[in-house]
């Protein structure tokens, strides 16, 4: 041990620097694994030896040790140590299967009922009005005849391209319609902007853990995939900059409000300096918004596209989380140096999105009916939130930590030392419950000590008993 002690040696902390100390060290080993002064197989030194040899506390080597882990770059063994791992040279050496099938909708319910999911973050389908669906299908149809049946513009609807641009400019978002472009669902935005933007061997960061749909969508275009960890205020600033300032990413993929899976949302001085790098750098940013309706705070949330003032920011909305998710219903602003290429894209994917469910959706706004169904199911799921929360309090043990979203379905739960969630969530569906294994949220999948709970779906009576579950196998 004493040679890898050496090695380090050199490495300069300084309480000065505005980084924190956790991320200059991060910062530092990362930039020796990818120089190749250390390689894979290269035993680090115990977490004690170098804390007292650097003078920091043994904690700030833990998190920084941890998040180099999470990202891919070393490995851990219980009595063995953390190890530089074998990083992929090429996209084809990373995982294929990194979109996981908890991320894509389930096509049959549990018949009997005897599993309680808490995986799902699709809405309940019971609390759906239907008859409103009803009487706006019959109306397009007697107004439409057959054109509701023909293709649409690629674009999208004209008169729902017009809605909302109203809809957003209630957020503050302030576009035309012309700068938008309809899509079937926020995983073909992803893609479309992965296919308009992304050259193989191109850099994205994403923020780490994030949506395995956009890791899939990123890969799949040859592009090397690099993890920004969050903070309780949004995304790691230090960290994001060193890294900006090494490898100049073509495009920065982010959820500043009720990220999933975490549910953290970004501070106003995180959005602000973020938007300061993204144009020093002079980097795209793909603001995917899939939920930020249900926020249960006293104050609306924003997108972060309101702060857009160089037409960097593309907005990604999809309706499909907090309304019907069959219906593949989504929109994305396209900035005008990359319209042109958006456009082309969407037109090689699929011709048009379905008219019918366009022209449907443009009388919800036109309506009203938009705003009203908002307005109900953020009245249901802040009640089944408030319930979950005041539950988990009193049922979990100390083995788990949940973080507390300001809205959303679902919670973000941090295991302690020594719980495998990969374990733990097969255990749980050997007991009828059914949970979302943290490890598919990071791209190398290397984090096996996170798990998402959701109540989308699920009664009162539900929660209690799957959480019952839970607290049981964790003691």
């Amino acid at each position: 041990m004493p040679d890898s002690l050496n090695d380090f040696s050199s490495i300069k902390i300084s309480r000065r620097q505005k980084t924190p100390l956790y991320a200059q060290l991060y910062n530092t080993i990362l930039s020796r694994i990818q120089n190749g002064q250390i390689t894979p197989g290269y035993l680090l030194p115990p977490v004690r030896k170098l804390a007292a040899r650097l003078g920091i506390n043994p904690g700030t080597v833990v998190s920084a040790y941890r998040e180099l882990e999470q990202n891919g770059y070393i490995r851990s063994r219980a009595g063995a140590g953390s190890f530089v791992a074998e990083l992929p040279t090429s996209p084809e050496q990373e995982p294929e299967d990194s979109i996981d099938l908890f991320e894509i909708p389930a096509t049959e319910h549990d018949p009997s009922g005897s599993n309680i999911d808490m995986s799902s973050i699709s809405l309940n389908p019971d609390i759906i009005s239907i008859e409103q669906f009803k009487r706006l299908i019959l109306k397009v149809l007697d107004r439409d005849q057959g054109h509701a049946f023909s293709y649409q513009e690629s674009q999208g609807f004209g008169p729902l391209r017009e809605s909302l641009t109203a809809y957003l400019a209630l957020s503050g978002i302030h576009t035309t319609a012309g700068h938008l472009q309809i899509i079937s669902g926020a995983q073909q935005g992803i893609d479309i902007i992965a296919r308009a933007l992304l050259a193989h061997g191109d850099y994205v960061f994403t923020e780490s853990p994030t949506y395995p749909g956009a890791i899939a969508a990123f890969r799949a275009r040859g592009a090397k995939i690099i993890g920004i960890p969050l903070c309780r205020s949004g995304i790691d600033l230090a960290i994001l900059e060193e890294q900006l300032r090494r490898f100049h990413p073509r495009l920065l993929y982010i959820m500043p409000n009720l990220q999933n899976p975490t549910g953290i949302t970004y501070d106003r001085e995180t959005r602000s300096r973020l938007m300061g790098l993204a144009r020093y750098y002079n980097v795209y940013v793909l603001e995917d918004d899939y939920i930020r309706e249900l926020s249960y705070a006293k104050q609306p949330l924003l997108p972060l596209k309101v702060m857009d003032r160089d037409d960097r920011i593309i907005y990604l909305k999809s309706f499909s989380k907090i309304f019907m998710p069959g219906l593949r219903l989504a929109f994305l602003t396209m900035p005008s140096a990359l319209a042109d290429r958006i456009l082309k894209v969407k037109r090689l994917a699929d011709l048009s999105t379905s008219g019918l469910t366009q022209r449907v959706f443009d009388l919800y706004l036109r309506e009203g009916i938009w705003q009203q169904h908002i307005r109900a199911i953020r009245r249901i799921y802040r009640t089944h939130y408030q319930y979950t929360e005041e539950r988990a309090r009193f049922l979990l043990p100390d083995k788990i930590r949940l973080l507390h979203p300001q809205g959303g379905l679902s919670f973000w739960g941090v295991l302690s030392e020594g719980i495998n969630s990969t374990a733990l969530c097969a255990a749980a569906a050997q007991n009828g419950l059914i949970l979302t294994d943290g490890s598919g949220f990071y791209p190398l999948r290397t984090d096996t000590s996170h798990l998402r709970l959701s109540f989308a779906t699920l009664t009162p009576a539900q929660i209690e008993a799957g959480l019952h579950i839970l607290s049981r196998l964790l003691s």
